[in-house]
């Protein structure tokens, strides 16, 4: 209803609300609702805007809500078509009659994405039976969603989370901090050394901000790859004060998005609020290999005649360094090898690439992964800002994992461009190394960023290994 049409119990309704939506939620909670209400009531009686008698009117009047059991076909994903009209075609064309509107709507993806949404987050939410859920799936090429879902239970039109949820993204910004980073080869490389040791900033306000790792511990010189594979804190945001937060900031631009971040230093452990449609265009980016097609719901209008209607212009692609995107790709692959999200390849049984996300004191849950044609997004949390127990990798992982393992994905390829070429590294040093070495890894390199100096071990060919150890 528009606000001038609702009486004063459905506002006090609505105000008692803004302290906790889902606390107060009339549908699922209407006691805790009708004694926020009557609160309500008490203050503008207090305020003498009602009389006594207006007052005991309303706070005896029978709590109203519409049925809890609203149900429609895809309500999150019509939403989307809706917002993306409006957003690009003329309004007076969209009131014609027999407009045929041709949508990005794969059913099969759709039905797919709502079960894993219905059947895995009551396993998880075992107690409240109130942790809300989202979730984004598009094409990685075209940018075209495929499925959208935007309540635990997909069917209910109520708010749409997957557009309209604003919620801090955690670990899922390292990604882009570390690309921007790997932008500059001259400086930085996957085998760059980083300092996970303490790390205290003084803001403006002179509060100290003092970041810390999700295991409580500090783990000396760490080299880039490493602290983005296990997703460390520390070394990402002393990287982040070194590259400068507007360069991180330009980089979030490239990669697809219009947010415009605080000049906080929390910023690069993703204490910014972003939706889930946000993430998997940021996402999307990656998938495509640092092509960036803005997401979208219409493929095309026709009028009652079968002519086209005139679209607005669309940015439909936008270029990052390929090169560094590579880079950063080939990590996010071997996450989920041994990272954070550690066997999710094996357990899928094929390659995907992907990165876990949590907020402080695990309010929201996330992942956001992709194969080599699908790309998608979820998010678990409360609506009230409850802590959710859960991981990343312990919660939207899981979800995610459901997806994928019902539409047919085509495993993640990992197409390393020309002037990339692998070297093998000490992974304590970051040096040079040989295959045989201990703590040997092999990484990509940008030709002409590489280590030339050489760690301690220097294997040879297998045959030398062999007649090192049995001289």
């Amino acid at each position: 209803k528009p606000l001038a049409e609702l009486d004063l119990d459905q506002m006090a309704v609505l105000i008692g609300m803004v302290k906790g939506a889902s606390y107060y939620n009339p549908v699922r909670n209407p006691q805790r609702a009708t004694q926020r209400h009557n609160t309500v009531i008490d203050i503008v009686l207090e305020h003498e805007l009602i009389s006594e008698t207006q007052a005991s009117i309303q706070k005896n009047r029978k709590l109203v809500v519409t049925s809890r059991n609203k149900r429609s076909l895809y309500p999150a994903f019509i939403n989307l078509v809706q917002r993306q009209l409006n957003r690009d075609y003329d309004a007076e064309d969209l009131k014609s009659e027999g407009l045929q509107i041709f949508t990005t709507l794969d059913p099969y993806i759709q039905q797919a994405t709502e079960k894993s949404v219905r059947n895995t987050v009551p396993v998880l939410d075992t107690r409240s039976q109130e942790m809300q859920a989202a979730a984004v799936v598009a094409s990685t090429d075209s940018g075209e969603v495929l499925a959208i879902v935007g309540d635990r239970n997909p069917s209910f039109a109520g708010f749409n989370r997957a557009l309209d949820a604003q919620r801090h993204i955690g670990s899922l910004m390292k990604p882009v901090v570390y690309l921007t980073a790997v932008k500059q080869p001259e400086q930085y490389t996957l085998a760059s050394l980083l300092s996970d040791t303490r790390l205290r900033v003084q803001g403006e306000d002179k509060k100290i901000w003092e970041p810390e790792n999700y295991d409580k511990e500090f783990h000396g010189d760490v080299i880039m790859y490493e602290a983005l594979l296990r997703s460390y804190n520390i070394p990402v945001a002393r990287l982040g004060l070194e590259l400068g937060l507007s360069n991180i900031s330009d980089t979030l631009k490239q990669m697809g998005s219009d947010k415009l971040l605080p000049p906080y230093p929390s910023i690069t452990l993703g204490a910014v609020d972003m939706s889930p449609f946000e993430i998997a265009s940021i996402y999307q980016t990656f998938a495509a290999n640092g092509f960036h097609s803005p997401l979208r719901s219409v493929r095309a209008v026709l009028d009652k005649h079968g002519t086209p209607l005139k679209r607005y212009q669309l940015d439909v692609k936008r270029e990052t360094d390929p090169a560094a995107i590579a880079l950063i790709n080939f990590v996010l692959n071997r996450v989920t090898h041994s990272g954070t999200a550690k066997g999710l390849s094996r357990s899928l049984d094929m390659e995907v690439a992907g990165k876990t996300g949590t907020s402080d004191n695990l309010y929201d849950s996330w992942f956001a992964g992709f194969s080599r044609d699908r790309v998608a997004v979820v998010w678990l949390g409360f609506d009230d800002q409850r802590q959710t127990g859960l991981t990343g990798s312990s919660g939207a992982m899981r979800v995610w994992k459901n997806i994928f393992n019902n539409i047919s994905p085509s495993p993640v390829k990992l197409d390393l461009p020309d002037e990339i070429h692998m070297v093998w590294i000490d992974q304590p040093t970051g040096l040079r190394s040989d295959k045989h070495c201990e703590n040997a890894v092999e990484l990509p390199f940008i030709k002409g960023s590489e280590p030339v100096e050489y760690a301690g071990c220097k294997a040879g060919s297998p045959l030398d290994w062999l007649k090192k150890i049995f001289k």
